[in-house]
């Protein structure tokens, strides 16, 4: 009897020694955090629904990510930079982010409170150096973005993205002007810091495909969401985090026209949607 009970417990010893062994292989492994910050773009302003629809959303239903998007409308790099630096839920999120997709740069001009002045000049190239400096006030910041979300987590994934142009008509020169020189400090801060951002390039997605344009001819709409999700997977797989490659859209995205939403009557709403795109050069698609 005490010979079978010796076995029995060396059986269940042997046992546990080996589930204990094995348990490393079936370790569970917590699904990745995606964090959004920045802008409008990033918010997913172009469709009625962003929450659901978003690039950003996307990509964490393709990849199985826990998702949190703090971008918000009209955030330039000074705006982001002082919510990493005082505001706490921001900083509590970063610390908690695997992988942080960045848009930031262009409301440095578009949401300036020159912006007329700015545009009107950008037309007729008469303020090159206010927007050179505008550019200088940018990389400032982007410097300090960056360094205050390696203060707080060194080992997060940044993806940096570019800012695309998409304006081709009488009013192309204002909106390239900014662009370019965004693109530029972006590019340069990844030259000077290699290996702290990976630098994202979503202007295939946009540039050129009226398709993926809301009809306030600057945020992508729901079609531009996914095109921008696509970007995004392939480039998160490439690096090893993410497997999906075909955007995974659980609810459609709904277009979101601002100008017949903030301007009533509607028909004068629509009336200037038309204005918008003769003047930019997006009239191919004036009507979806």
């Amino acid at each position: 009897m005490k010979k079978r009970i010796a076995v029995f417990l060396a059986m269940i010893l042997t046992l546990s020694l080996t589930l204990a062994l094995c348990a490393p292989a079936f370790a569970y492994e917590a699904p990745k955090r995606y964090l959004l910050l920045g802008d409008s773009i990033t918010e997913g302003f172009g469709v009625d629904n962003p929450d659901e629809a978003c690039y950003g959303r996307i990509v964490a239903d393709t990849n199985g990510y826990e998702y949190e998007n703090l971008a918000r409308v009209a955030t330039d790099s000074g705006d982001l930079l002082t919510r990493l630096n005082d505001y706490s839920y921001y900083r509590w999120a970063v610390q908690d982010a695997d992988i942080i997709s960045l848009s930031i740069g262009a409301n440095d001009y578009l949401a300036n409170e020159n912006v007329y002045a700015l545009a009107a000049g950008a037309l007729f190239r008469l303020n090159d150096r206010q927007l050179d400096e505008i550019a200088e006030g940018f990389f400032e910041n982007l410097c300090g973005i960056i360094d205050a979300i390696d203060a707080l987590n060194p080992d997060a994934t940044i993806l940096l993205q570019t800012v695309y142009s998409v304006w081709y008509g009488f009013a192309a020169n204002a909106f390239d002007s900014a662009a370019k020189r965004c693109n530029a400090v972006i590019e340069r801060y990844a030259e000077q810091n290699p290996g702290r951002v990976v630098i994202c390039d979503i202007s295939p997605a946009m540039n050129g495909v009226h398709e993926h344009l809301a009809d306030d001819c600057v945020h992508p709409n729901a079609a531009g969401n996914v095109a921008i999700a696509r970007i995004v997977l392939a480039q998160l797989h490439d690096l090893g985090l993410g497997d999906g490659l075909e955007p995974v859209v659980n609810v459609p995205g709904v277009d979101y026209n601002l100008f017949e939403q903030m301007i009533s009557p509607k028909f004068l709403g629509t009336f200037v949607t038309i204005l918008v795109k003769l003047l930019t050069g997006n009239g191919v698609n004036i009507r979806r």
